[in-house]
């Protein structure tokens, strides 16, 4: 992710640029604590979920569109 800080000319605010989206602030001050916070969340250290096994997330399909039998029991795995 690309993040940066630009200053708008007409209104005097800064801006963070997070790739496409953006932000914008009253005061550098405040911008700059913004993307201090996020890089620091960014780079913090993130626990995997624990894996309950696939019973937990197995659940009879139903409807007309799916394409196993009706009833049958179909596993997914959590995607992050």
């Amino acid at each position: 992710m690309i993040i940066d800080i630009t200053q708008k000319q007409t209104t005097h605010d800064w801006v963070v640029h997070m790739d496409a989206l953006e932000v914008v602030f009253d005061s550098l001050e405040g911008a700059q604590a913004f993307v201090d916070q996020l890089k620091a969340r960014i780079a913090a250290p993130h626990i995997w979920p624990i894996n309950v096994g696939p019973a937990a997330f197995t659940r009879p399909m139903t409807g007309s569109r799916s394409p196993c039998a009706m009833g049958a029991k179909v596993r997914a795995d959590l995607v992050e």
